[in-house]
């Protein structure tokens, strides 16, 4: 069990401006208050901090309103803000709205389905993939290749930003998730900040 230390009159009174701060400025924060699990944490915007207590309107990691937490102020053990995790949910939610397709996507053409076809019209209308191996692990990303046995994908990171490229046998995937919020919200964020900012940059 790890240590666990309350926090003196100082520190509560430097979270409360760090909150007060966010809270002016509409940002998120993330605010660690779990004894049990140091790791464990809530996001949120500030609704209401004093020296007793916070209230969040806290975010998914989908950047979707989660309701409100009031955690005690003797609890909390750190205040994050401004990090990359907390700007991709802010954003997340600013474009909430317009962010999610409200329907499925087409059937491939001539009404195939299955892998190859699936991964051919992913290619065709440049939606973002994720492949899963066996193991439920693999690359989310562009086709940028499609073989008979094997296909290359333009990986995308977690903050929608460009990682690399893999390529993988056929044979060796279990799994595409293609559309789902998860592919959503990538394909998004690598609009956002790999098209959208060069061009206002």
């Amino acid at each position: 069990m790890s240590a666990y230390y309350v926090a003196s009159s100082n520190g509560i009174a430097r979270f409360l401006q760090t909150l007060h701060e966010a809270q002016t400025a509409s940002n998120a924060v993330a605010v660690y208050a779990d004894a049990e699990d140091y790791q464990a944490y809530e996001v949120g915007f500030v609704e209401h901090a004093d020296p007793n207590e916070i209230v969040l309107l806290c975010l998914t990691p989908k950047g979707e309103p989660d309701g409100r937490r009031v955690l005690r102020m003797e609890d909390v053990m750190r205040v994050d803000v401004a990090n990359a995790y907390i700007k991709k949910l802010e954003l997340l939610y600013e474009y909430r709205d317009s962010l999610f397709d409200k329907d499925f996507t087409e059937r491939p053409r001539g009404g195939k389905l299955g892998l190859h076809a699936i991964l051919s019209q992913a290619q065709e209308n440049n939606h973002i993939v994720h492949l899963v191996d066996g193991n439920d692990y693999g690359p989310s990303g562009f086709v940028k290749d499609l073989g008979e046995d094997y296909v290359v994908i333009n990986r995308i990171g977690s903050q929608g930003e460009p990682d690399g490229l893999a390529t993988l046998l056929l044979s060796n995937v279990s799994k595409v998730h293609v559309g789902r919020r998860t592919e959503q919200i990538l394909s998004f964020l690598h609009r956002y900040n790999h098209g959208l900012k060069k061009l206002l940059g």
